[in-house]
């Protein structure tokens, strides 16, 4: 293969299929992670796509002691698509929700009510059999939290990020009065959210403050891996204003087009990975989560403390990142400068 082409043209990532008892080890460390005990009730929000994997979250959960229900639909075809009102109303009652599926279900109503509700839980968008195996999942999440913890207190008290890389990625915005999100992979308080087996803080800038260029050369939700096809994003006013680039750029640019809603271009999201573990290009968690990636959020910010609610939330992914919080390094590809 040359090392200019990616041998895998659909857009999702496509491993060999793991073992249920492979699977298992992920499974039961997502049990310990959410601090999930006997008598409680696990929601497993998932599609037909991942309902293997649902199935070995759910004998996790049958082995601590907890009661698994499982719900599948079809996949909703965008991230940060909503989801119908009986799963709204299942997610508000259970004690912890997890969300195995192809698309993103982070930003709906049925995770902020849950959340609301005092309820806790954990997205696992676009995850794969393997990721319960081998990769981000061997991180120690707590040493992950510490780290999240850290930056988060600086960040609370930061009034704009800026991320750059190497590759050109220049991006800044305003965060003063937003709220940080730890979703560092642990979920053990109620109304608490996590990524799994992704770990990351995350902060939505200020309507309109988002200003400069994010170069992907790591992957795009919906889109694919961007190596060897880098994907750059011109944010103007806290909007994406041009997308640039290959064949990987022209299928982003389509998914924006077809929502046929100006919201679909918001800047939504400063996101920064924690995970050592995290393997590049493996998975989407993977990407959103290693130490070094940060990414670009596009869209919906309603469910991380803004005000935008989109038909989409589609996160783009950059590596080799220098994180500053008003103007000071912060972060230094992985490396903590506080």
């Amino acid at each position: 293969m040359s090392t200019k082409e990616w041998s895998v043209s659909y857009w999702h990532y496509m491993p060999g299929a793991s073992s249920p008892m492979q699977m298992m080890k992920g499974a039961m460390k997502c049990m310990q992670c959410g601090g999930v005990q006997e008598g409680e009730t696990v929601l497993i929000s998932t599609d037909t796509n991942k309902l293997r994997i649902a199935e070995a979250l759910g004998g996790a959960a049958y082995a601590v002691g907890a009661t698994p229900i499982i719900i599948m639909i079809p996949p909703v075809g965008v991230h940060g698509g909503q989801l119908p009102e009986p799963i709204v109303a299942a997610f508000r009652e259970a004690d912890v929700f997890l969300q195995p599926s192809t698309w993103s279900q982070t930003h709906t109503r049925a995770r902020v009510e849950a959340i609301k509700a005092g309820k806790r839980g954990c997205t696992m968008c676009e995850v794969t059999e393997d990721a319960l195996c081998v990769g981000a999942i061997e991180a120690d999440y707590e040493a992950c939290d510490r780290l999240g913890r850290l930056l988060g207190a600086a960040l609370a008290v930061s009034g704009e990020v800026r991320i750059t890389t190497p590759l050109g990625t220049d991006i800044r915005g305003d965060v003063k009065g937003r709220p940080v999100q730890y979703e560092t992979g642990l979920f053990k308080t109620p109304g608490s959210f996590a990524a799994f087996p992704d770990s990351e803080i995350n902060i939505s800038p200020v309507e309109g403050t988002a200003e400069g260029k994010i170069v992907s050369d790591v992957s795009i939700m919906s889109v694919g891996v961007t190596i060897y096809d880098h994907v750059t994003l011109i944010v103007k006013g806290g909007k994406v204003v041009d997308v640039q680039g290959g064949m990987a750029a022209a299928k982003l640019n389509q998914i924006l087009k077809g929502l046929n809603d100006e919201k679909a271009y918001n800047y939504a999201e400063f996101g920064i990975g924690l995970n050592p573990k995290a393997r590049l290009a493996a998975t989407n968690l993977e990407d959103l989560g290693r130490l070094g990636n940060c990414h670009a959020g596009i869209g919906s910010n309603f469910a991380i403390g803004g005000k935008v609610l989109a038909p989409n939330h589609i996160d783009a992914m950059y590596r080799d990142a220098t994180v500053y919080f008003d103007g000071k390094v912060v972060l230094d590809n992985g490396v903590c400068k506080i």
